[in-house]
């Protein structure tokens, strides 16, 4: 994540111990390390939280394509269906003929 080194971590600490004192150190890196594994945590449950609402949000979609599709099915299902036209004769009206199969 950083780019630091071990030369860099090795002055910090030599500044921190001037600065703090060796008899609060050990108390100033246990704070410290506190105050570190808060914020991983914070940061690991958002992280985790956002995943779980793109998920969410991924599996909405998901179901109302699901429903959009199956709406259509049954749109399509229930129309009546098409009769087609028959050829207009213009008036004249004959009766079907029976079919004489050899009997």
């Amino acid at each position: 994540m950083f780019d630091i080194g071990f030369w860099e971590i090795l002055v910090i600490l030599v500044i921190l111990l001037v600065v703090v004192g060796p008899e609060r150190l050990p108390t100033v890196a246990r704070t410290t390390a506190l105050w570190i594994r808060k914020a991983r945590r914070f940061v690991s449950q958002i992280k985790q939280e956002v995943e779980e609402e793109l998920r969410a949000e991924e599996l909405r979609q998901s179901l109302k394509e699901d429903k959009d599709f199956l709406d259509l099915n049954e749109t399509i299902g229930e129309a009546p269906p098409r009769k087609p036209n028959p050829p207009q004769d213009q008036g004249k009206h004959s009766p079907p003929k029976a079919s004489n199969d050899g009997a």
